[in-house]
């Protein structure tokens, strides 16, 4: 591993901070990120919606999520050679794809696969290729430190996916042409099944989120992994080492030349006084200056003790010798320590039993006198509930002791609002070509039926939704279900979407509307009777 080829500075960071660094690469590199993703993962979606989207759009939804962990080893693939300065291309890339199946995707895809911390844990199986007990061990010690971070990380990403697909999705939504727009509404009020151009704008927009989200995600994951080992095997500490290293070696070299030369010129003035003085005298010459080079000046025997006292204090100020840590642990104190405490404990309920003997009898004056009031109130609330209380116990209720609602939505379905002849009153306003006024009074004069016969439980505020919901499960009768449905959608183009139906089909509502209207009206009649 090639540490000074990191575009990184190499030191250790706080998992906020390393998340934070995720970001800021992914924004250098994201030419290369998302290109990779549009040539490696962008076919594979786009085959599993031709193939599946439009038989079985929730099985093309599922699969596209399950295979998720296959998707985060390309960013992470990229990242890991950006990282060290290596060129990567787009051909990189795809030669590499073969090579993503042969290190555990398929425990990836079943065992880990709602790990939430996966991208923490896919730089250990894809490059370091450890699987079984020794990756199980590996993230045990690269855990210790992480405090949790990338389940964090996870969490606020899977957020971040899902606000930004639903608001693109809904930003495409308002920008649509209004017939588009209005039978999306209709898909969402009705709740019937969106066609196919509604799952298929769905995929592109979750895949879109998915391409970006997710690339910082695994930018996320991979940066927590970097700096967990920074800090355990000491990067920062061998880089130090390295560069102080090439310092000396190449002033080395330069003393060593220089030595070379004046002990060669030193021997040629000397050599007719003496030939092993000379070399002798050389070679020391040359390592004096050699050690004083490489080695820090050694400080005299017999120093100053004030001159001393002021250098420790120049370097105790170095920042680091500033780093302070704070280590708790217990520590047995012996017998005389615990005889001590208990004491104390003794001391402490002495007091204790003091105070209580002379509050007690005032403390329970109160308790008794709340306990008194508490029961008067209770005598007072079953005699002014007495009636609702024997109704209840009896458990005996009518139609008529039903609170029902007088009107739902802004409509009257009371009986006095209603005419005589519901269905020749909506003729008379299909005539007059006032197709809302005649859609709601069927409308008013099927929910004024249903609430009656049926005793439906809806209240006062609920909506069209609501209604359809408590018809189909209290209502036995399909043509009668089957009616309201078809009235609701026909009431909810017109009153919301403002389109008018053909005069044909509001006949047809008028006609099959007999199972309510008819129905009331000899209810009426009988009542009256």
């Amino acid at each position: 591993m090639n540490l000074e080829a990191l575009i990184l500075e190499v030191r250790p960071r706080t998992p906020w901070e390393a998340m934070d660094l995720s970001v800021r690469l992914c924004v250098r590199q994201w030419r290369i990120l998302l290109g990779s993703w549009m040539i490696s993962v962008f076919p594979v979606f786009l085959i599993i919606s031709i193939v599946l989207l439009e038989q079985h759009p929730y099985w093309a939804f599922f699969l596209v999520w399950l295979l998720k962990p296959l998707y985060d080893r390309v960013p992470l693939f990229v990242l890991s050679r950006v990282i060290f300065s290596e060129q990567t291309r787009w051909q990189d890339v795809l030669q590499a794809i073969p090579d993503f199946f042969k290190t555990g995707i398929l425990s990836s895809l079943t065992l880990y696969r709602l790990d939430m911390g996966r991208a923490f844990a896919l730089p250990v199986i894809q490059l370091e290729g450890l699987r079984g007990k020794q990756r199980t061990q590996r993230m045990r010690v690269l855990r210790k430190g992480a405090k949790n971070r990338e389940v964090l990380l996870f969490i606020l990403c899977i957020h971040l996916e899902t606000l930004l697909s639903w608001g693109i999705l809904g930003l495409i939504l308002v920008l649509l042409p209004t017939d588009l727009a209005l039978k999306g509404a209709e898909v969402v009020l009705v709740n019937t099944e969106p066609p196919w151009w509604v799952n298929a704008l769905s995929m592109l927009m979750y895949f879109l989120a998915m391409m970006v989200i997710e690339t910082l995600y695994v930018a996320g994951g991979f940066m927590l992994y970097l700096n967990r080992r920074t800090i355990l095997e000491g990067w920062d500490i061998e880089l130090t080492l390295r560069k102080l290293q090439q310092k000396y070696s190449d002033k080395t070299t330069l003393v060593n030349k220089g030595s070379a030369i004046a002990a060669l010129l030193m021997v040629c003035i000397l050599l007719p006084f003496g030939f092993s003085e000379s070399v002798q005298a050389a070679e020391d010459q040359f390592d004096d200056l050699r050690y004083e080079i490489i080695l820090p000046p050694v400080a005299p025997v017999k120093a100053d003790p004030q001159q001393a006292s002021k250098i420790i204090k120049q370097v105790m100020q170095e920042p680091v010798f500033k780093r302070t840590k704070t280590v708790s642990y217990l520590k047995y104190t012996g017998k005389q320590k615990e005889q001590k405490k208990l004491e104390d404990y003794s001391a402490l309920e002495r007091t204790l039993r003091r105070f209580f003997e002379l509050t007690g009898p005032f403390i329970a004056f109160i308790f008794e006198a709340g306990l008194w009031i508490l029961g008067l109130l209770l005598i007072i609330v079953v005699i002014k509930n007495w009636q609702r209380l024997q109704i209840s116990w009896s458990g005996k209720s009518s139609a008529a002791d039903t609170d029902l609602p007088e009107t739902l939505f802004g409509l009257d379905i009371t009986e006095q609002s209603l005419p005589d002849d519901v269905r020749a009153q909506a003729l008379q306003l299909i005539q007059s070509h006032d197709y809302r006024a005649a859609l709601a009074l069927l409308y008013r004069a099927s929910l004024s039926y249903l609430v009656k016969h049926y005793a439906l439980d809806l209240k006062a505020g609920a909506t069209e939704g609501d209604c359809l919901k408590v018809v189909k499960q209290h209502l036995s009768s399909a043509q009668e279900i089957n009616y309201f449905i078809e009235l609701t959608q026909a009431w909810q183009l017109t009153a919301y979407a403002h389109r008018e139906l053909a005069e044909q089909q509001m006949q047809k509502l008028v006609a099959e509307g007999a199972i309510f209207y008819d129905g009331n009206r000899q209810m009426q009649e009988k009542a009256d009777g």
